[in-house]
């Protein structure tokens, strides 16, 4: 039996969430489907006292390494942040860097991270709101990108990629922190407010996705392009035939 893990999404609730709809029509017999627990915050959501995303993030990977130790050769998922913690983690097992934890896939849908040579599908461009990681291991990796969702398929020099870095330790609970990282940013250039070469319009045109389009939340109700099959859908295949 193959253990799936699933990172859920900032402020979505346990079972009740974005990849519950990738696994909900796994055979049980072959699949054992499990939760990471992790906060899920940003900043102030879903609790405005909620830790940074940098800190709920780095506190769910540790945690994913441990369920990964428990269940060796599990399949990892992840959506929106729980993509940013599953690909965090794919990334450095690929790498080597935890001799002795090993995964079968990853598996992420709206990645911020996300590498613009990743996709699976039609590949527009673009990269993750967070800038591109990119993943190689001994293991599938899938990843799946609706069109016109700022958190996984960003211009290139789209404002939003900027703000996103600024924010990613913004907290009301620990606002030094957050002073510290965007000194730190700055200070090996990863902040470029200043930089002209910034699209600050298309950052609202581009926010109009998540804010109004529902471009972030489409993965278990939109088919991909030129396909009959959702996103969701599509991923659901992939995990079971894994061989």
């Amino acid at each position: 039996m193959r253990t799936v893990i699933l990172c859920r999404g900032i402020g979505e609730p346990y079972e009740q969430n974005l990849l519950r709809a990738v696994t909900k029509d796994l055979d049980r017999k072959r699949f054992n489907v499990i939760e990471l627990v992790w906060s899920a915050e940003f900043g102030g959501v879903p609790r405005w006292d909620g830790d940074a995303f940098g800190v709920s993030v780095a506190n769910a990977q540790a945690g994913l390494f441990e369920l990964i130790r428990r269940f060796p050769g599990a399949i990892i998922l992840g959506y929106s942040g729980g993509a940013q913690v599953a690909g965090n983690v794919a990334a450095e097992i690929g790498r080597g860097m935890h001799l002795g934890l090993s995964i079968s896939a990853v598996g992420l849908i709206s990645d911020p991270s996300r590498h613009t040579a990743q996709i699976i599908g039609q590949n527009r461009g673009g990269q993750g709101i967070m800038g591109g990681r990119y993943i190689a291991g001994n293991f599938q990796v899938w990843q799946l990108s609706a069109w016109g969702d700022p958190i996984s398929e960003l211009p290139f020099g789209n404002g939003l990629g900027v703000l996103a870095q600024g924010i990613e330790f913004w907290s009301i609970k620990d606002p030094a922190r957050w002073m510290d990282d965007l000194k730190r940013k700055a200070l090996t250039g990863r902040l470029r407010f200043w930089d002209r070469t910034i699209d600050w319009v298309g950052a609202h045109q581009w926010s109009l996705g998540y804010t109004r389009d529902g471009r972030h939340t489409c993965y278990y109700r939109e088919n991909m392009a030129d396909s009959n099959i959702t996103y969701a859908q599509k991923l659901t295949q992939l995990i079971v035939g894994l061989k």
